[in-house]
């Protein structure tokens, strides 16, 4: 495969000198450190500690037969974060759910284009984000947010963000009694990162869908040039380069590795915000089953012409996957 040239004025390549071929074949093999799962188990435990205290804040109606809930519930280590659950009036308990996490603009509303009558679908919206401020944290600002408490792992905002995954799928379980048995996760950008990082220690879930992963071989990160909440990581390592030390417990390309559930990667090839290389670290560090598509472009504003053809074999590697994230009753 092979992706045309994309325009662009960056003052560096987006695509790092890397063709599709080479990112396909990227072997990340850095070694995490010895209690890496033990951490991440640890943090998991004091997350599901913490009480739900699950509130219904509204319950609107909307087209189709669709009611949409705004709730907020409580997350590690004391944030009172919201989001938005959405579900068919006919099937109030279904099966079926999903957990969906979003880009590092945050979330502003939920997206109904996701509703399906056989599903319950929460909304995720992270710490120091639209329905999840708090006076403690940065509001809607990725720069700051992506190294706020970046100086100690436990103490790192990423952590948060995990519990805040972790605890929807509780949200889930309360609303519908314990009817759902089946959860996915999707997450693409921040939400990708977040949900290599969180759902290989959430067993409830059965598979994701993890596209432009952020955090993911943060060596390569740290030591190229990047647009973005990559570039405000890279500002402060260049400034401290000790908060190395806590980036090494969230990269994504490591956690993935513990991540053993059907899994779908969206991966691009030129991306000014999220190197590629660190993409497919992520993508190609997964033990299966699993695959990647390739996208010629992420996060730039151009229509490239191979990009609807990524779009099909994406919702054909779907189907081949996880058939049954597409299932509607």
């Amino acid at each position: 495969m092979k992706f045309e040239s994309t325009p662009h004025d960056f003052d560096f390549d987006p695509t790092y000198g890397h063709t599709v071929t080479d990112l396909q074949a990227i072997d990340y093999v850095d070694e995490a450190p010895a209690d890496f799962a033990e951490f991440w188990q640890g943090l998991h435990a004091k997350a599901m500690a913490v009480p739900l205290e699950l509130e219904v804040e509204e319950d609107l109606p909307l087209e189709g037969g669709f009611r949409c809930q705004l709730v907020r519930y409580r997350v590690w280590p004391d944030y009172r974060v919201g989001a938005w659950v959405i579900f068919h009036e006919e099937h109030p308990r279904p099966d079926f759910g999903v957990v969906m996490g979003h880009g590092y603009g945050g979330r502003e509303a939920p997206e109904v284009s996701f509703a399906r009558k056989d599903r319950i679908v929460i909304f995720t919206v992270a710490p120091g984000f639209h329905i999840s401020q708090d006076d403690r944290l940065p509001l809607n600002d990725a720069g700051k947010h992506v190294v706020y408490g970046i100086e100690s792992r436990e103490r790192y905002l990423l952590a948060a963000c995990a519990a805040t995954i972790w605890r929807g799928v509780d949200v889930l379980t309360e609303l519908t009694q314990g009817s759902v048995k089946r959860f996915h996760y999707h997450g693409w950008s921040f939400g990708g990162g977040m949900g290599a990082l969180s759902v290989p220690w959430e067993s409830r879930f059965e598979s994701a869908e993890l596209g432009h992963v952020t955090f993911a071989n943060h060596p390569f990160r740290l030591r190229n040039e990047c647009v973005g909440s990559g570039a405000a990581v890279r500002e402060r390592w260049l400034k401290d380069p000790s908060i190395e030390e806590t980036l090494v417990y969230y990269d994504a390309a490591f956690s993935v590795r513990h991540l053993k559930i059907p899994t779908l990667f969206g991966c691009s090839c030129f991306d000014p915000a999220v190197p590629p290389p660190g993409q497919w670290s992520a993508a190609n560090s997964h033990p299966g089953p699993s695959r990647a598509t390739a996208f010629p472009v992420g996060h730039f504003a151009y229509a490239h012409p191979q990009s609807a053809e990524a779009e099909q074999t994406h919702a054909q590697n779907l189907k081949a996957l996880m058939p049954w994230v597409l299932r509607e009753s």
